[in-house]
């Protein structure tokens, strides 16, 4: 990310794109891989994306066919049978059906395979990923060449979702597991060069079954941590695209910076094991009651983020329009409420034998970071002077305290997710009483069920319904408290189309990019 402090501000100079069309984008760190099953942070993530393709892909919100023509649903949701088109590999080899078999066998038995419980849905795939039975049972069969069949535990709303994700992309079967050739590729783009540490050169594929829509003839990726350098490299028509700072931004910027939502959300979770007074329902409304989201955003003193006193992303697709637009919904007053507030604790103060509000002392449990840091004083300040109880910050080092989480060794947490795909399960699944995402522990009856018949529904819109339902209940057990969805900002060049920034995996999307004369 690239601030903009001590530095000039010229008018930049595209240049001219028309032969051949080259698009120049900045990464601030090397990826590790680009093996499709192994990828993992958003940046490499990215550009699997760009030079491989699975059954379905995604652009933008919309689901798009890929490798798949067509695909048919069996009545009871379990079962999915895909039509492969004809498409072949940077060499032209074609693809099979036999090489998606061969990937998902690969994601569940690879020891550093990324997201392994990605393939859960598919039948057997949990217990093969735990070595409790074989690989062969695997509910993922060829019947041919271009024919592909699936068969789920259970009912999976979003299992095409899930498909465009490029951990589900094909490798042609007779490959070594443990040795993927990465220049062997099936999507838009095919990598060219890979300069460690220095840049990424991806060229177009012209054995892509869609070759002859895609615009750019070459991506050029520098991999620099020197913002002076990459801002010059910018204003100079060196780069197209630029990450940057929110904050502190020039004026004379302002036609080329764009900010978009990049999917994080950030909440606090509140442990109910029953180890701390959090197990109490009217001490946890309390706290959500008592913090004034508004004033905590405010002295934050950044642009990057908004309050939010939800759960779910409001930007993730609904059945029509997105899930916020269709189902709005504002848990707690984003300013707060002393009094609400006040009445929760008398109430729990009561529930626990209690007598005065300082005998509440609890811990927050933050990454050490400067960042992380200050949130949490913000938020120790306004609980204790809202509620006159106490809490202690505690800071410790970032795997700290994911390993602390994951061992429910905690009382309350500051905590956030990013959706690993496009649909409301993927924050509302962590929830469930049997999901090991549930280092809060919470448990009710009534949203398990709430959850579990959402996803048996084959009516989309009764599905999405149900999800909203299940969010409600969750902010009306006061389970966690929502803080603030997160946006970054990229300067782009004004001359590029079709370039679109998304939350889901993936940073960009730039197959049908393209430079306007």
């Amino acid at each position: 990310m690239v601030g903009f402090t001590a530095c000039s501000t010229p008018q930049p100079s595209p240049k001219n794109h028309t032969h051949p069309k080259i698009l120049r984008y900045a990464l601030a760190q090397e990826p590790n891989t680009l093996d499709p099953q192994k990828v993992d942070a958003s940046p490499e993530a990215t550009i699997a994306y760009h030079i491989y393709e699975g059954l379905m892909r995604s652009y933008g919100d919309q689901l798009l066919y890929g490798i798949a023509n067509s695909y048919e649903i069996s009545t009871d949701g379990l079962v999915y049978t895909f039509y492969l088109r004809d498409a072949c590999y940077s060499d032209g080899t074609p693809v099979r059906a036999q090489d998606f078999v061969y990937a998902i066998q690969r994601m569940l038995t690879e020891e550093d395979s990324s997201r392994p419980f990605m393939a859960y849905p598919i039948k057997n795939a949990a217990k093969i990923h735990r070595k409790e039975l074989s690989i062969d049972t695997l509910g993922v069969q060829a019947t041919n060449d271009k024919i592909l069949k699936f068969v789920l535990e259970n009912p999976t709303p979003y299992f095409l979702q899930l498909l465009t994700l490029p951990t589900f992309s094909p490798i042609p079967a007779q490959s070594d597991p443990a040795m993927v050739d990465i220049t062997l590729s099936n999507g838009p783009f095919m990598l060219k060069e890979w300069n460690h540490n220095d840049s990424i050169v991806l060229e177009k594929n012209p054995n892509y079954w869609d070759a002859d829509n895609i615009p750019l003839d070459q991506v050029s990726i520098i991999i620099s941590t020197n913002g002076t350098k990459l801002l010059d490299m910018f204003f100079n028509g060196e780069l197209d695209v630029l990450p940057t700072s929110t904050t502190n931004v020039p004026e004379s910027f302002s036609p080329y910076i764009q900010y978009y939502y990049n999917g994080a959300n950030d909440f606090i979770r509140l442990n109910m094991d029953g180890s701390c007074p959090l197990s109490n329902k009217n001490l946890r409304l309390a706290l959500n009651y008592a913090l004034d989201r508004n004033a905590y955003v405010d002295a934050l003193g950044s642009e990057d983020v908004t309050a939010i006193s939800r759960y779910v992303l409001p930007i993730l697709p609904g059945t029509h329009k997105t899930f916020g637009e269709e189902y709005p919904l504002e848990a707690f007053p984003l300013n707060g409420d002393a009094q609400k507030a006040t009445d929760y604790l008398n109430a729990a103060l009561q529930n626990l034998g209690l007598k005065e509000a300082s005998d509440i002392r609890l811990e927050l449990l933050v990454s050490d970071d400067y960042w992380a840091r200050t949130e949490a004083n913000i938020i120790k300040e306004q609980l204790e002077s809202v509620l006159g109880i106490y809490i202690n910050v505690f800071s410790v080092p970032y795997q700290t305290h994911m390993d602390l989480e994951e061992t429910h060794n905690f009382q309350m947490s500051l905590s956030g997710w990013i959706p690993e795909y496009a649909d409301p399960a993927t924050y509302l699944e962590l929830w469930t009483s049997d999901s090991s995402y549930n280092y809060a522990s919470y448990k009710s009856e009534e949203y398990d069920e709430c959850f579990q018949t959402a996803n048996s529904q084959m009516d989309a819109q009764s599905r999405m319904s149900l999800l909203a339902q299940a969010e409600t209940i969750l902010l009306e057990d006061g389970a966690l408290i929502p803080l603030q969805i997160r946006q970054s900002a990229l300067l782009k060049n004004p001359k590029l189309t079709n370039f679109q920034t998304y939350y889901i995996n993936t940073e960009y999307q730039y197959i049908y990019a393209d430079f306007s004369t």
